[in-house]
């Protein structure tokens, strides 16, 4: 019995994020539990930070617009046509930025931060403690929710800008790694030359059948 392709890509990625953030739930606590204060919430700022990053991304890839990223392509605008690939798979890079990405920061941020209040929490039982505690909590709560309704209001004012950025990124990493690249422009060069040879294979037939 074979799972409907729609099905199976929402159990692979639920898979996906489960692994993820067990795994990074399990290795920042870890680490913030063994680093002093300041250090944990210095990654734990990081994590957050991260997670209103990709959630930014996300939303401008849905809320950007094909026309005008498609004409700065045509002009050779650096970067362009990576955000132009962007836009077109925006449903999918929404989900992975947001959804993926973002839940797991979400699980990991909170991870992290459950782990410094016990710290804090096992200081002496002194008022000041206590209180610090549970406004870490807060805190967390507060960045992250801010954070992204910031984010999102952004995003969707400068939806084209944000894609093009990303997309200078990544044309900035495939310079970096001209393997890959190489790899998917000859992937698409291959393509085309294939289309061609068929086309010309075909006009070749039918003019031998005209003959």
């Amino acid at each position: 019995m074979t799972l409907p392709q729609g099905l199976g890509r929402i159990l692979a990625v639920g898979l996906w994020t489960f692994v993820l953030s067990a795994a990074l739930s399990f290795s920042s606590g870890a680490l913030a539990g063994t680093m002093n204060i300041g250090f944990s919430i210095s990654v734990l700022t990081a994590i957050i930070a991260t997670g209103i990053l990709f959630d930014i991304v996300g939303t401008a890839a849905a809320a950007a617009s094909e026309a005008p990223i498609n004409a700065m392509a045509a002009n050779r605008v650096y970067g362009a046509p990576e955000a132009l690939g962007i836009v077109r798979n925006a449903p999918a890079v929404a989900n992975f930025c947001n959804d993926l990405v973002g839940d797991i920061c979400g699980t990991v941020s909170g991870a992290v931060g459950a782990t410094i209040a016990i710290n804090i929490a096992l200081a002496p039982a002194t008022l000041p403690a206590k209180v610090a505690s549970a406004a870490m909590i807060g805190l967390i709560s507060a960045a992250t929710v801010a954070g992204k309704a910031a984010g999102k209001r952004f995003a969707i004012e400068s939806a084209n800008s944000v894609v093009l950025a990303v997309g200078r990124v990544i044309a900035a990493f495939h310079r970096l790694v001209p393997r890959g690249s190489w790899a998917w422009h000859s992937r698409r060069g291959n393509s085309g030359r294939s289309r061609n040879r068929n086309g010309r294979s075909g006009g070749n037939g039918r003019n031998g059948e005209d003959v």
